[in-house]
């Protein structure tokens, strides 16, 4: 959601802001120069690669390729070429693996799960390749983008987790699920051992895109990370942002921004939300700018949004009267 700001309201140099920091952080912003040089927190690419793998965002799992349908002879004893040379189901041609959406989970341990409907094409798909001889497991790649509020960004990171899925004994189905659950408490995961299986996906390598590279992470930094509290709520904390903090919003960017450039500011969009702070998009004269909004301190708990945003915006309730803050 954006906002387009209507008069501008008339500035002078921005007060001293209490620990709230702000930085321009689009590195092609079309923006003059200007803005305070701080570095407010960012989530690390292990503590990303977390809050990818709790399941918010469904992935999609990358399997060995079904061999091709056998060529079927036509009418005068030719092999049908289009048969052929026809891909399998779930498989495109000239890929090297077929691909299935999947909900993945984290256990209490950052373990990753796979949660599939029985009967359903992985499901099958999972079944025929356990008992394929050539693996001792089924090789797989879990691929998790993230999405950001109203797509209105570039994705800001990319999971990448090459390892084996494994099937978890009947009886042991139910225990794993409830430790999943102890996570992300999934409504799907109620169903596991009547029409849902949970299997493992056992690591090889992590690695975790954003804006800084590829990062290839160990497995005591990527199990040892918290997911990020608000992601699961990122879009609904930007909604009541925009609705009911949109005065305060707007002034903290019109008090970060240098007095010339917040004259010229026109619209703002907050796009994206961490434990850290704020992303804000400004569009400034004909140019945009991310501006990060940093939080006081880290937020822990998605309760605790409310006196964070208080912190920032310098409301007197201090987080007290959360009444007022809700949507």
């Amino acid at each position: 959601m954006t906002h387009r700001i209507q008069g501008t309201r008339p500035t002078t140099a921005p007060a001293p802001r209490g620990p709230g920091g702000s930085e321009r952080t689009d590195p092609n912003s079309t923006a003059s120069e200007g803005v305070p040089p701080t570095t407010p927190a960012r989530p690390t690419p292990a503590q990303w690669a977390r809050t990818l793998a709790v399941g918010t965002v469904t992935g999609t799992l990358h399997l060995p390729p079904a061999p091709r349908e056998p060529a079927h002879r036509c009418g005068h004893g030719e092999p049908d070429v289009l048969a052929a040379t026809a891909p399998a189901r779930g498989r495109s041609a000239g890929s090297r693996t077929e691909t299935h959406p999947v909900q993945h989970l984290t256990d209490a341990w950052g373990g990753l799960l796979l949660l599939v409907d029985d009967g359903s094409p992985l499901h099958r798909r999972l079944l025929e390749l356990e008992t394929d001889g050539r693996w001792n497991g089924v090789p797989a790649v879990l691929d998790v983008l993230d999405v950001p509020p109203g797509q209105a960004a570039l994705p800001r990171a990319r999971l990448c987790v090459t390892g084996w899925v494994e099937s978890i004994l009947p009886a042991d189905q139910r225990r794993v699920a409830q430790t999943a659950a102890a996570v992300r408490p999934l409504g799907a995961l109620l169903d596991v051992g009547a029409t849902r299986s949970v299997w493992r996906l056992e690591v090889g390598d992590v690695r975790v895109t954003t804006a800084g590279g590829v990062h290839l992470l160990e497995d005591d930094e990527f199990t040892a990370a918290a997911p990020d509290p608000l992601y699961d709520d990122e879009d609904g904390i930007v909604v009541h942002l925009e609705t009911r903090h949109r005065d305060a919003l707007v002034g903290w960017v019109l008090d970060a921004l240098p007095p010339e450039r917040a004259r010229e500011t026109r619209e703002v969009a907050v796009v994206g939300v961490d434990r850290y702070g704020l992303d804000v998009l400004v569009t400034i004269g004909s140019g945009t700018t991310t501006l990060r909004a940093a939080f006081p301190e880290p937020v822990q708990h998605e309760h605790d949004v409310v006196r964070a945003l208080c912190g920032l915006f310098g409301c007197p309730c201090g987080g007290a009267g959360r009444a007022e803050h809700r949507a």
